[in-house]
Parts: C-alpha cells; structure tokens; sequence
C-alpha cells in the first residue's frame, strides 16, 4: 500500500512547533522567576547571614600570645630564658587531604607517629577553630628547606615561628624552677573563662616549683588579630592588631652561684642541699639529686624520654629537698631547747650517761652510738656537751621528761609537722607525731617506749631537708622565724624596675623560747660541734663533725653544726648489747647522712641543711658538703666585705 502526502504538512509542523515552543518558554519563565527570587532572597532577606559568612571564610580572628615573664637570680642572672623556635603547624579546617601531606612529611622531614600521636591531642584540646596546631616543634634549617620546596604540595599547612622556654642552667636549678609544658584539658577545666580566654593561641603553662606558683604573674595576657587568608588558609593581609600584654619578670632569692656550688658539693651522691638566709627567709639555694633537664619538657617530652626518667632506680623527678623526710640527730638542738623552755633540764644539768638510757622500770635499754665503738658512754654531761657530742642518752631523758604531747606542741612552733613556706606547695609537711596521730593514722595508742627515740630522731618524727634547713636558720637568727620563700622581687614598670615583694601573713607566730642566754648556749654548743678539737685528758670531749670540718681546714668565720644519722635497715642486739653486723653489701640499705649548718657571726648571712641518701656518716660526709656550701657563699662575701673595709679606711684617711 502506497502512503499519500498532503501537500499542506507544514501547518501542522508550524503548529507543533509554537506547542513545543510554548512550553519551552513557560519553563524558561518558570525558572528565570525561581532564579530572581532566589536571589532576592540572597540579597535581601538572607544579605546580613550570607555576608557574615562570606567575611568568616576570608577574615579570621587569631590570638597572639604573650610573651612569659623571665626568671632572674638574687644577682640579676637569668635562670629562665624564652627562645625562638620554627615549629611545624595545621590549620586542620583548610588541610585539604591532610593524609596525603602527612604522608610527604614523612619522607621529607621524618615526621613520626609520636609526633602525629601528640598532634591529635593537641588538635582535640583546640578552643577555637580556624586556629594552628604545632605537628613538629624546633625544626631545623634543613627541615624548613625541605617543607619550603614542597609548600604548594601542603595546604593549611606552615611553619610558624614561636618563643618557647629555655632553661640556661638545665639538671641545676630544675627542682627549684620546675618547668613548664603543654596545657592538658584538665588544666583547662579548673580555670574561669576569662583564663581560658588568656591561655588561647599559647600551648605552655608552668607545671610545677616556681614555674607553677607564679604562673599568674609570668603569663601575661592574650593579644589577638584580624587578618585576611586566601583560599589556601595564608594570611595575606593584617586589618587590626590588640598587642598582648607580656608577664611580669621575677627575681628570686636564689643565687646561681651557690646553687651549682651546692650541686658540685654533691657530686654523684643522691641527695638534697638547701641554704637559708636566716634574716629574710629567701631561699639561696635548693637542690635534689639525682635531676633531670627541664628543657625536656618545654616542647613535650618523648615517650622514650619519660620512660627512661620514670625508670630510673634513683627516681631524678622527685624532689628530695622538700619530700625526704629523715632528721636523725639534727633535731637534738631542738628537743634540747623545748627542755629548756619547759624547765625539765637546765644549763647546769648533768644526766650520767654510761652508753644507753632505760625507762624506769624498764630493762629494754636505748643505746648511745657510742656503746658500738667501746661499750661507754660519755659519762656525765650537760646540753651544751651533749650537743657537740650527739649524747641520745640525754636526749632521751628529755623526751621521757617531757613527753610526746608536749614535744609535738613544741615542734609544730618551729614550722615541723606544717608546711611552712611561702610558695614552695610541693613540700612535704613532714610528721610531728602525737597520740592522736598515732590513733589517726595507725589505730593504735602511744606506747612509753617509743618516746625515747624522739628524743634523738630516730623515733616516728620526719621532717625535711628544707624545714631542717628553715629551723637552723631560725637558731641562726637568735629564735626569730621567717618563713622560707623563693620570691624576692617583681619587675614593676619599666624592664629594670622591681619591687620587692611582701607576703601577707608575713608574720608569723614565732617558736617558744627560753631566754636568750640558753638560745646563745645552744648556738655555742653547735659551734663546738665543728670547731671544739680534743681534750687529750678528757676522751671524746671534741665535737662529732670537728674532724671532718675545721679539723681538716682552719674556719675563716665561725660555724655552727649538728649531725645526724638514720638508720635504714635496724640491726639485731642480744642480751649483751652485740649487734648483728650488717653483712649485706646493698648501697641502698646504708644509712642516710644529714647535716646543719649556719654561719655563726652575730649577724648570720647563711644557714645550710644537707641530706645525703644512703650516706652513712651525718659527720664525716654531710659535715665536709655543709662546709663546702658555707665556704662558697662565705669567702666570697667576707673577701668583699674587707675590700669595702678597706677602700673606705683610704676614703677616710687621704
């Protein structure tokens, strides 16, 4: 069958064709009317929410932090130093393929998965977003080559340069600074706000000593910027600047010089030296052996780092001058002068001492050290002899005289059983024990025979190389305390302006004193201790540290002294009063030495307290480090007083 055509077809094509262009136009309409409305709605309606948003991806709010406050000895020597370093950071918002980047890091730079690890916990305790996080801190020129060539290859990611804490004095001065290291969210969560606001745009906060306590003063305030990035997240222009406001520098009464005479004196021994200057309190030196550098900690510390600290046998973190808590016979003086003070003993009393003491009624007997030399004693003596020869018979009939109660109520006058320093909160409280104590913290009563061993220190009383230290200097100072304190003065003003601080609560209630001639009695009796040499017709009668110290080298000035020694592991005694020697050849169960020390002119400049671990003899080798500290700190003093002396004698005399 043949189709026919009709030779008007076109009409209806023309016809289809308006249809199709009818439609098409109505859709066209249709969306040219839903396009203007939308941007009505964009430029009208929604102008205020968009453009606020368009500004937030180009202009960015970034916080500058401040700089820390500097830490300066007694002479103006800088203990705590801020250095620039080149750090590696994220901006994690505009770090388009952050994996690939890390991945190119690793090759050019040998970025770890420590450092990766450590990021990820920054990153999560960020505050603010859009801000930098440090990948890798203290790059090398090397490094930063490798990063520079490689840039385009890294978005959101630069490298910044920072000032960071720097520890000049390293091991040194570490247990007395403290250090200070990243902020941890919980440090975040203790603080208001406005801290917060404060510790913004910085990753450091002081962690302990004085780098913790003063951490108000050396921070400083928060500055902040509004800048302009690109699409790449760098900064290409800065439209408004707050400067922040830098910490306040301190100044301390720590004398470097000393401090690392101190630290020389111990040499490899395990220990603690403390020095007072009794008329102020300040604390002129403070060290613990083993330590650790500081430094370690600015940046973050590896993990490799702390575990090999942790470790340790000798533990180098903790802090022996304020946590080991081993008096042994230093606290004689003490006990010697509450006898005084209560009338239990005077000057003139002599107590027969025929080499161990016995309750009444009791048979158990309390030996004297030197029942293990000769089986003797040291006859009949008074407190002046029996402190410059560590009698314990003696001390122990005081004890027993006194009592426990009273001998707690005494000692916590001197600043035993409290911490009583200004700003060191790390240190120990030590034990002044008690019957109460001893129910507190034992569930048992006090028992008549454990009071004689207070009496010479090897009893349940504890107390620490610095409140040895601070009790020394207070018989130094003729009975007046002053509560220890780093802090002299803080910068007031221009950079060379301090002020010296006053503490509220400066005064304090002061120990119980007998009167001033029984305290000068005991000052002598400590001098005799290093100084008194031997009576050829009366044995023993030398002080206990006089061939160790003045016996070995002629004084320059006058010093006082008593030793002491602990015992770590007791010893067995039979009927006979012979011991077990011990035959076991672990340093560890040594015993620990301890030593006190002050200079004893009218005017005391220095009081010294000396722990050694595991040092054995308190005379024979904390004697020699006492002296050693005293003569660093003396000599120099006294060759310059005499130079003063004398260019004003030539001043006078033309």
């Amino acid at each position: 069958m043949v189709k026919k055509f009709r030779l008007d077809a076109h009409k209806d094509e023309i016809q289809i064709f308006n249809r199709r262009l009818f439609v098409a136009s109505g859709v066209v309409c249709v969306l040219a009317t839903i396009l203007i409305g939308w941007m009505i709605n964009l430029q009208f309606y929604n102008h205020d929410y968009y453009s606020e948003r368009s500004e937030g991806n180009r202009l960015h709010s970034q916080f500058i932090p401040p700089t820390r406050g500097l830490i300066y000895d007694r002479n103006r020597n800088l203990l705590a130093d801020n250095r620039p370093i080149f750090n590696l950071t994220v901006v994690r918002e505009t770090a388009a393929d952050f994996e690939k980047s890390v991945e190119l890091l690793r090759r050019e730079i040998g970025l770890t998965d420590e450092e990766l690890d450590q990021y990820r916990t920054r990153l999560s305790r960020r505050a603010v977003p859009h801000t930098s996080v440090p990948l890798k801190f203290k790059l090398t020129d090397d490094e930063i080559a490798h990063i520079a060539v490689n840039q385009h290859k890294l978005p959101g990611i630069s490298v910044e340069a920072q000032l960071v804490r720097y520890y000049p004095y390293g091991e040194s001065i570490a247990h007395a600074i403290g250090y200070v290291s990243e902020i941890n969210r919980e440090e975040l969560t203790r603080m208001s706000e406005e801290q917060v606001r404060d510790y913004r745009g910085t990753n450091q906060i002081g962690k302990t000593g004085i780098e913790k306590t003063y951490e108000d003063f050396m921070h400083g305030s928060v500055g902040f910027e509004t800048v302009e990035k690109n699409n790449r997240g760098r900064v290409t222009r800065v439209l408004g600047r707050t400067d922040p406001e830098p910490g306040r520098d301190i100044q301390l009464h720590l004398d470097v010089s000393l401090q690392l005479a101190a630290e020389q004196a111990l040499g490899d021994r395990r220990g603690a030296i403390v020095a007072i200057d009794p008329a102020t309190g300040g604390i002129l030196a403070m060290v613990s052996k083993p330590g650790y550098d500081p430094n370690l900690f600015v940046t973050g510390i590896s993990r490799d780092q702390l575990a090999e600290l942790n470790a340790s046998r000798y533990s180098p973190m903790f802090n022996r001058a304020v946590n080991s808590r081993v008096p042994g016979s230093t606290i004689k003086p003490f006990i010697g002068l509450a006898g005084l003070y209560h009338g239990v003993v005077t000057p003139d009393t002599m107590i027969a001492d025929p080499g161990f003491y016995r309750l009444p009624s009791r048979a158990r007997p309390y030996y004297d050290w030197t029942w293990w030399v000769d089986k003797s004693g040291h006859g009949s003596v008074n407190l002046e002899r029996a402190i410059y020869q560590s009698c314990n018979t003696y001390f122990s009939h005081v004890a027993v005289e006194l009592g426990i109660q009273t001998i707690h109520d005494y000692l916590l006058t001197w600043g035993f059983g409290v911490n009583a320093s200004i700003d060191v909160p790390e240190a120990n409280r030590g034990i002044v024990p008690s019957p109460a104590w001893k129910r507190a913290t034992k569930n048992e009563p006090w028992y008549p025979g454990e009071t004689p061993a207070e009496g010479f220190g090897n009893g349940m009383f504890q107390a620490t190389t610095l409140q040895m230290a601070s009790a020394v200097a207070t018989i130094a100072n003729h009975g007046v305390f002053k509560r220890p304190r780093f802090l002299k003065a803080v910068q007031d003003g221009a950079a060379d302006d301090f002020a010296d601080i006053l503490f509220d609560g400066e005064e304090v209630a002061q120990p119980l004193l007998p009167p001033g001639e029984q305290i000068a009695l005991v000052r002598k009796a400590m001098e005799h201790t290093v100084s008194k040499p031997y009576d050829r017709n009366n044995r023993r009668h030398e002080g206990t540290a006089y061939p160790f110290v003045a016996g070995a080298k002629p004084l320059a000035y006058p010093m006082g002294g008593k030793s002491g020694t602990a015992q770590v592991v007791g010893f067995q005694v039979d009927a006979r009063g012979n011991r077990t020697e011990r035959t076991d050849t672990n340093d560890d169960h040594l015993n620990h030495a301890m030593f006190i020390a002050f200079d004893a002119s009218p005017r005391s400049r220095i009081a010294v307290a000396v722990f050694v671990e595991n040092g054995e003899g308190g005379s024979s080798v904390g004697g020699p480090l006492a002296r050693e500290v005293l003569d660093a700190y003396m000599l120099p003093l006294l060759e310059k007083e005499a130079a003063n002396a004398d260019s004003l004698l030539l001043t006078s005399n033309p």
